[in-house]
């Protein structure tokens, strides 16, 4: 019996080992070595201690990441699963979740917080409330559909329903490292805002055309013609999978971060193409059986829009930021950590967001295809960020008005973390230049603002061909070699939607 607890000990240390070997990540809590992260190093240690080797340096009250009381080889699997991505949380770990490196070159501070906003003409708001310097959106509580309370007597009166502002500045949520296909669902409810091109993302005719779609506005169907046949991998659909033409906008406080492990004062990063596995609820919060009167299956979809206090005071705002209860027919609400927790407050992890989904989306939830039809307004779901399929590389899509100087991108169809947090382009004189996210909006109303990365002003120039670097949250970096080869699109037909395959993907 002996012999057989040794060389189970052994096989975990080894496995572990391995592990170290070969897997690179970022993680958090459970930190034994007291060296700010959570890694692999971390996990041998654990393993060490469990089997009386003594190490040095160990911090022994670190070390149960699983709550059982015990320190065991359990903890040292733990942290190792954790380090490599296949778990998102350690279930005895109370501190917070260490900062990535954000990128090459950047300086980070976990403690930094968000720079007062700048201050602003509190006339500029119009029928809201300058608060922190950002206008703040009011509503009748006897009008959902207000966007202000004009109509209830002003903003000093009895019904008006006052919205934090910290619902209308960006937010403070926890960075995201990894996303395996079993993170923990969410309860919320989406609307609906119909099919466009016009997203704060930026990615145009992205993943709103499909060979597999028929349904969609008319109005798209040449220019997806054209799309299709130049981009076929951004129109097919991934294995097992029908994610085209479904996108979302959550709230702009969502769509809106700030994380201290990157660089800016304000909403340094937005969610633009993150993705999420949404599935219809009953009322009550329960699930639909398959063949069950009322069962669809779920959805897969992507961030490309933001959904602003204005003008979604009710919906994108919300009654305390707890987007079920002002749903009167809904019996489920969100569930919040804590019991009820004060609405001004930065987000936690566990709270829901809302998800207001385009036309192709809200059809599918509501009749299982994209050709069918909408009947409800709002729906109840159940919601959880998963890794974002795609077919082919990483494109960028260049805008209007490029030049050795200066241009514009957006960054589409990213697998795994769907995002990217730092764009890169080399120089004329051989630099990596950060691009920015583009600063042409109002400091009062953060959460309208383009995910467009621009390069910033006075920069350049550029020479023909141009790299591109990409960085995502877990600081994984890519290079595009040679990959902008022209201002222009190379047919007149493109002038809209103008995307090159950088090669490359994550």
């Amino acid at each position: 019996m002996r012999n057989r607890e040794l060389k189970t000990k052994t096989f975990c240390i080894a496995f572990i080992m391995l592990l170290f070997c070969i897997v690179q990540a970022y993680s958090v809590c459970g930190d034994v070595n007291t060296n700010g992260t959570i890694d692999i190093v971390d996990a041998l240690l654990v393993s060490q201690y469990y089997v009386g080797l003594n190490p040095a340096g160990f911090d022994s009250s670190q070390a149960d990441v699983n709550g059982d009381g015990a320190l065991d080889i359990i903890d040292a699997l733990l942290i190792a699963q954790y380090y490599v991505g296949l778990i998102t949380s350690l279930p005895g770990c109370s501190s917070g979740t260490p900062a990535p490196t954000g990128g090459p070159g950047n300086t980070l501070d976990p403690n930094r917080t968000q720079a007062p906003y700048p201050s602003v003409d509190p006339s500029s708001c119009g029928g809201w409330v300058l608060l922190d310097n950002v206008c703040t959106a009011r509503y009748c509580t006897d009008d959902l559909s207000s966007q202000d309370c004009g109509g209830c007597g002003g903003n000093t009166g009895a019904l008006c329903h006052v919205v934090s502002s910290k619902a209308a500045v960006s937010g403070s949520w926890p960075v995201v490292t990894s996303v395996s296909n079993n993170e923990p669902w969410h309860y919320s409810r989406s609307t609906n805002f119909g099919i466009t091109l016009a997203g704060a993302c930026q990615f145009g005719i992205y993943n709103v055309c499909s060979s597999a779609i028929k349904q969609g506005d008319k109005y798209y169907q040449p220019e997806c013609q054209v799309f299709c046949s130049t981009y076929p991998d951004l129109c097919a659909e991934p294995p097992g999978n029908t994610f085209r033409g479904n996108w979302a906008a959550p709230q702009g406080n969502y769509y809106t971060q700030f994380w201290p492990t990157l660089v800016g004062d304000w909403d340094n990063y937005l969610s633009c193409g993150e993705c999420f596995e949404v599935a219809r609820t009953k009322k009550d919060g329960t699930d639909y059986q398959a063949g069950e009167s009322g069962y669809t299956p779920p959805i897969t979809l992507v961030i490309n829009d933001s959904c602003p206090c204005a003008p979604n005071a009710k919906w994108c705002c919300g009654a305390g930021r707890n987007h079920c209860y002002e749903v009167e027919d809904f019996t489920y609400g969100c569930p919040m950590p804590g019991g009820d927790l004060p609405p001004d407050r930065d987000p936690s992890p566990e709270e829901s967001i809302h998800l207001d989904l385009g036309g192709i989306a809200m059809t599918r939830l509501q009749s299982g295809n994209a050709d069918g039809n909408i009947v409800d307004g709002v729906v109840p779901i159940k919601y959880r960020r998963v890794p974002c399929p795609a077919v082919g590389n990483i494109h960028i899509q260049m805008f209007k008005g490029a030049s050795e100087y200066w241009f514009g991108l957006s960054v589409v169809n990213v697998t795994g973390l769907g995002s990217v947090t730092i764009v890169e382009a080399l120089d004329a004189s051989g630099e990596w230049l950060a691009l920015v996210r583009d600063q042409n909006y109002t400091s009062s109303r953060p959460q309208e603002r383009s995910g467009t990365w621009v390069v910033p002003q006075g920069a350049g120039p550029f020479e023909l061909p141009v790299s591109v670097r990409f960085t995502n949250a877990a600081g994984t970096t890519l290079v595009a070699d040679d990959v902008i080869t022209s201002w222009t699109p190379p047919s007149s037909s493109l002038v809209n939607m103008y995307f090159i395959d950088t090669g490359v993907q994550f």
